[in-house]
């Protein structure tokens, strides 16, 4: 609280000379019947003026111009005080409060006790509207401050709810990843098992086909080789059969001419010869005589490796085509005598004649100039 100053500023001057006094109440009264004209002539500033003439006092340097010391008031202390800023309504403006001070000289004819207690009561009242205005003050102040730490602990405790709640979001989004990852990983693994067997299946099965594929080449091969020895065996025996035979039918015309050698003539010996020359199924030869008995096999050998027939044959049937050739044994002409069924056989057995070109010679040295061959397809 600040000292009051020993001399106020407010207090009437001490008591000059009786005419000194009704000058100063004739002055007084003037200023104030103009003050009341002035404020007549103006209501609005007259209003403000009865508004605010509670708290005139507020700034009494403005009201004691006649002051004769410079000192500093109290009033002029709480200035610092506006720097709070309260909310409140600020305090009225200087120029409205600054005409009600004319009033004190108006009393200067009353005693001095009546003139000390009217400063001191003013003084009173201008310090209870200061502590009044400071109380506000502090009161605004610690209530913006209460608002302020409730404001700041609101923002303190939604920031916390939020990161609580984006702590909770994370951890359930984490766990459902987890969770996620974890199905898809057995789902995977169910997947790449199934995988797993069905390739081991199909392996299994590829296996089994290939092993039976591979029984069934042997067994055919194996089954093919044997039909080639039986085939082999048979041609083999069948060669030696017809060998025989034409050796025996050789030596049976052989015999016949020496017969009909010494009974008839030349003309009728060679009549024998050619009757002794009948188609035996390895051909018929000139008129000078027939061919050897293993000329047969020595022309089917030459021919066979250019019979070109890829389809298998069903059985072994027996195609007779009948040659004719020129002396040094180029062929002239091929014909087929006796179809074996199966004319594509027969056509293959002629382009391989044909492919052949030349048969070969005898053990004469001589070609027969027509004869008639037959060709098994397994012989």
């Amino acid at each position: 609280m600040p000292r009051p100053p020993e001399h106020d500023p407010f207090a009437p001057p001490p008591p000059p000379p009786r005419l000194r006094a009704w000058l100063l109440a004739i002055v007084a009264h003037g200023l104030l019947v103009a003050a009341l004209l002035w404020a007549v002539r103006t209501p609005p500033a007259m209003q403000e003026a009865a508004v605010e003439a509670e708290i005139w006092s507020a700034l009494p340097q403005e009201a004691a111009p006649p002051a004769p010391t410079p000192e500093p008031t109290p009033a002029s202390e709480p200035k610092p005080e506006p720097e709070v800023k309260p909310e409140p309504p600020p305090p009225p403006p200087p120029p409205v409060v600054a005409p009600p001070p004319p009033p004190p000289p108006a009393v200067a004819p009353k005693d001095d006790d009546n003139e000390a207690e009217i400063a001191l009561e003013r003084k009173k009242k201008r310090e209870a509207a200061e502590k009044a205005e400071r109380e506000k003050a502090e009161k605004a102040k610690a209530e913006r401050e209460k608002k302020e730490q409730e404001r700041r602990e609101k923002l303190e405790a939604e920031k916390k709810e939020r990161l609580e709640k984006e702590k909770a979001e994370k951890a359930e989004k984490a766990k459902q990843e987890k969770a996620d990852r974890a199905k898809q990983e057995k789902a995977d693994k169910a997947k790449a098992e199934r995988e797993e067997k069905a390739r081991e299946e199909k392996a299994r099965e590829e296996k089994a086909r290939a092993e039976k594929a591979e029984k069934e080449e042997k067994a055919k091969a194996e089954k093919a080789k044997a039909d080639k020895a039986a085939a082999d065996k048979r041609k083999k025996e069948e060669a030696a059969k017809e060998a025989k035979e034409a050796e025996a039918r050789r030596a049976a015309n052989v015999a016949r001419m020496q017969a009909a050698a010494g009974a008839g003539s030349e003309s009728s010996r060679g009549s024998a010869e050619r009757a002794s020359s009948p188609n035996q199924g390895q051909g018929n030869g000139s008129a000078t005589g027939g061919p050897s008995a293993g000329y047969g096999a020595k022309v089917a050998a030459k021919v066979k490796p250019n019979i070109v027939y890829p389809d298998d044959v069903a059985g072994n049937p027996r195609a007779e085509v009948a040659v004719r050739t020129s002396p040094d044994g180029t062929i002239v002409s091929v014909r087929v005598t006796q179809s074996s069924g199966n004319a594509a056989w027969d056509e293959a057995v002629v382009r391989a004649l044909h492919k052949t070109d030349t048969l070969p010679r005898d053990i004469n040295g001589r070609v027969p100039s027509s004869l008639t061959i037959g060709f098994r397809p397994r012989d």
